[in-house]
Formats: structure tokens, sequence, C-alpha cells
């Protein structure tokens, strides 16, 4: 797979150089449409995509993986002959984990003529509000509620919503015996505090007390006490593993382990080593099927990974997944296209598909004409082997609820 990249280079040398990608020069949807002329990045035997994400910064660590799934997905579909006979091509920009950035960085992969962008970040807010003034197409993970008020975005998961809260998780941990929880959530920010709300709507609405909720939990040791006090035989979150394992730690010394601990960002097979131990017992939430499920997408996955991104090891990384899954959306909806696709009937295409799962790899079903902005309604929970040396899938099929309003 061919990779192109400018890094923050002025935006009217990037347009004179790559003028040339497509016939028509008018990034209207609407225009090329009417003359039958190619979108921006489309030329007979290629299409661009842009990646955005970031490569550095605070938040890079949990992204490690993206860029390379990415890779893996294009280059499995690059080796059948590309979608309508052209091959994909692609270039990334680093938003540094930065709100500024993320908006510069898409606006460099619109100047470099990238037909959608492809995006996994934290900070998206500016850019998705950009990329939409422009008709610019982006798929990939929602970070932010924005995500589901423009017609231009498509995401393969909603974690969090204003609003609204799902019985998923609360119901799950009734199951498995909790009753007071504690909520550990880093990294202030209004999506944050969202997820934190949603999370706590969703224990209450299964009769489970939530008797703290701690948004931008940084400090392990405040965090314990605090917590351990409270009497929580449960704690949810979304937090540096460094941190979760010290609270789990230090209920286990306390005399009072928890009942039930879950894991936003425990799903990840490099964490076993340093961490397995302590994780023991404790669950992570996914948005996608486990790879321990072994379908053949999965394999299909693992076996392009190894191909085309053998950088990455072991490959089955939460973020690596996150980017084949956004990859993977990003093809489909050029699968709706036939000729020489614009970017409104690219739009159009992909809001007109009902039924998308990635071929069995996401546990939610996804019809992109209803379904944008609502939260996922399933998630497959894993548990950390008493071994601590290997994942288990908690039950035969993934764990399912209904959607609940908040207020």
């Amino acid at each position: 797979m061919k990779v192109w990249r400018t890094r923050f280079v002025g935006t009217a040398v990037i347009a004179m150089t790559l003028l040339a990608a497509c016939s028509s020069g008018d990034s209207s949807g609407s225009a090329n449409a009417a003359t039958g002329a190619c979108a921006p990045g489309v030329t007979d035997d290629s299409i661009k995509a842009g990646l955005l994400y970031p490569d550095s910064g605070v938040m890079a660590a949990q992204f490690t993986g993206f860029r390379a799934g990415v890779t893996a997905r294009f280059g499995a579909e690059n080796a059948t002959g590309g979608v309508d006979g052209r091959k994909i091509v692609s270039g990334w920009q680093d938003d540094q984990s930065d709100p500024s950035g993320n908006l510069q960085g898409a606006r460099e992969l619109v100047a470099q003529n990238a037909f959608a962008v492809v995006q996994y970040s934290a900070v998206s807010q500016q850019s998705i509000d950009y990329l939409d003034s422009a008709g610019v197409p982006v798929v990939g993970v929602a970070d932010q509620p924005g995500w589901g008020r423009h017609q231009n975005t498509f995401s393969v998961t909603f974690a969090s919503q204003t609003g609204q809260s799902t019985t998923t998780l609360g119901d799950f941990v009734r199951q498995q015996g909790g009753t007071k929880a504690a909520l550990a959530i880093s990294f202030l920010s209004e999506t944050a505090k969202l997820y934190a709300d949603g999370v706590s709507a969703s224990l209450r609405h299964a009769g489970i007390d939530v008797v703290t909720q701690d948004v931008d939990a940084t400090n392990t040791a405040d965090v314990a006490r605090k917590i351990i006090a409270s009497g929580a035989d449960t704690i949810i979150a979304a937090a540096p593993l460094d941190l979760y394992t010290g609270v789990l730690d230090a209920a286990v010394s306390a005399g009072h382990p928890f009942k039930v601990a879950v894991s936003v960002v425990s799903y990840d097979p490099r964490l076993l080593a340093p961490y397995g131990q302590k994780l023991a017992g404790s669950y992570a939430q996914l948005s996608f099927a486990a790879l321990e499920r072994d379908r053949p997408v999965q394999r299909r996955f693992l076996q392009a990974m190894a191909t085309y991104s053998p950088e990455i090891s072991p490959a089955g990384q939460q973020s690596a997944i996150d980017g084949w899954l956004s990859a993977d959306l990003f093809i489909r909806g050029l699968k709706t296209q036939q000729g020489c696709p614009t970017r409104d009937s690219y739009i159009k295409g992909l809001r007109a598909v009902k039924d998308y799962d990635a071929d069995g790899m996401m546990v939610n079903k996804i019809n992109f004409a209803t379904d944008q902005g609502k939260l996922d309604l399933c998630y497959d929970f894993v548990r950390i082997a008493k071994t601590g040396d290997r994942f288990e899938v908690v039950s035969p099929e993934p764990f399912c609820g209904a959607r609940i309003e908040t207020g």
C-alpha cells in the first residue's frame, strides 16, 4: 500500500502539487456528480484516505496500533485488486493529542486532497465541525457526542451521548454480584464527564448504588482511599492501568477486594506480563468481538497484521482492532459506489447501509440510516484468567441491553 504524508507543510504548496489527483479540482460533491468528474483524491486507479490520530502527546500511547490496523486492512483489500479497480493509498497527520492540532491535521489532509478522513482521537471536536463544512466524509471511532450530529460522520462505536445511557453495563455488574459501585474516570473533559454520567445511570437503573464518582482521577493513593472508605464492592474505570491496578492492590491490602472490577482499557495482550496477576479476575468491556472467539474475520485480521504491519506485536491491541474496523468501514462506503464517486455520493451511500458489523468483527449491527448518535447496546465482556496470562470470554454471546433516557 502506498503511503503519502506531508507534515504541516504550507497548504498552497500541497494544493498545487496534488492538483492533478482528480480532473475536477472542485471539492463540491454535488458539482462533481453533475459533471461526472471524480472527487478530490480519486483517479482511475487509486483513491486517497487521510488518517488522523495522536502519534505524539499525552494520549499517544493508547493509539499506538491505530495506523497499523488501518494499514493492514487497506493492504488486504489492495491485495485483491482494491475497490472497483482502485487501490487505496493513505497519508496521515499527527494531531499531537491537542484539539488545535487535530483541526490543523484535518486541514492538511483536505489540502492534500484526501477523499475522506479516517479518524481516531480524543480531541476531534473542532475537526468534525470543519470537515462537515468542507463536505468531507469522516469514518472511525467517535470520541465526541458531536459525531452524532453530522451527516458526514460514521463511527464503528458510540460509547457516550448526551441524555442517553443503556442498561447493558449495569445489568452485567448486577449479574456478577455488584451492589455498590465507584467510578474512576481520568482525563477531565466534557466527554469523560458524559461517559461517567451514562455509566452512573446504567448502574442505578440496575439497582446498584453509585457511592463515589471520581472524574479526573489521577492520584492512586487518594483514589484508593476514597473508594475503599465508600464501601464500594465494584469499580468501573476509564483510567490508566497503573491507577486501576493500584486501586485494586490497595483494596486487597485493606482486606476488601472488589467483587466486580471493569476497565475499558485493559484488553491488550501487552498488559498481561506486567499487570496480569494484579488484573486477574477483572473484566474488560469491548465494543467488538473478543479475539478469543476465533471467528474467520478475526483470523484474517491477525494474518493481515502479520503481513502488512509486523512491527505491531502482539497484533491484538485494542487500537489496532479499532484501526482495522475504521478502515473496513471506509471500504464498505466505497463499495456502495459505482463509477467515479463523489464525497456527497459516498456519504449518501454509506448512510444507506443498514446492517454493518465488519463481517462479524463487531458485536453490534449498525443501521447508519437510523442509529447515528445512538449508544451501542451490546458489548463483549472478557475476564483476565486467574493465572493472569490470558483473557477468557465471559459468556457464549455478547451481553446486550436496552437504551434508557437520562434526562
